[in-house]
């Protein structure tokens, strides 16, 4: 019988915890893996409010989706932190497939030309004052076409999809291929920009695949 691998696509700022934990009860798999590497799953936990950033980069993208964040009445990774409590609540195991995020922005920020950092620089500081009726209307239409917003990222910044997209992709697939040679049934929370890709490169594995995209849960 082939493993079953349901894929759940989340937006990081959205209040969409309470749906991640229907999705978990009513599926009850086997085993729950997230678009986390370990330090990020324990900074989720911590009671500190304060957290040290490795780079100004990797700082400033966390400012902006807790920016983002409260603007929905939300916390920044609140849906990952609800996938981890409900797990410890059915005594199901976590698996974190995630790249550590810290090496992956110090990675890209070296790789990227002077004019493409002060471009994206420019692009993070406008979207600090971005109104919620302006976020909500840009997911929607990245909603409707994930190609498109991926192939305007790869003409645009070609270095970020590889090192933000990509790799991480390529990553994360094989540690679902390992997770699904033990577990029967395993549910995938990641970000829905990584699903389409996730979904090309797990195709060929002899597993039963299903996808829940951010749309049908918010």
């Amino acid at each position: 019988m082939a493993a079953e691998l349901i894929l759940v696509g989340v937006g990081h700022v959205f209040d969409i915890g309470n749906k991640i934990e229907e999705i978990i009860e009513k599926e009850m798999p086997d085993g729950i893996a997230l678009e986390l590497d370990v330090g990020r799953a324990l900074a989720l936990q911590s009671s500190e409010k304060r957290r040290k950033y490795p780079n100004f980069l990797y700082s400033l993208l966390a400012k902006l989706q807790d920016n983002i964040a409260k603007k929905f009445g939300n916390a920044a990774g609140s849906e990952m932190l609800a996938a981890i409590n409900k797990a410890k609540e059915l005594g199901i195991p976590v698996f974190y497939i995630d790249i550590n995020a810290e090496e992956i922005i110090k990675q890209l920020w070296q790789n990227l030309s002077l004019r493409k950092k002060i471009s994206i620089l420019f692009s993070i500081f406008l979207s600090l004052f971005m109104r919620k009726e302006k976020i909500e209307k840009e997911v929607e239409k990245f909603q409707e076409d994930v190609d498109y917003f991926m192939k305007k990222m790869e003409e645009n910044f070609p270095e970020i999809k590889e090192v933000v997209i990509d790799k991480r992709n390529l990553h994360m697939a094989k540690r679902l291929g390992e997770i699904l040679k033990e577990k029967g049934k395993v549910i995938a929370i990641v970000g829905e920009g990584h699903i389409e890709g996730l979904k090309n490169l797990l195709g060929k594995e002899e597993i039963e695949l299903r996808i829940i995209h951010l749309k049908n849960i918010m």
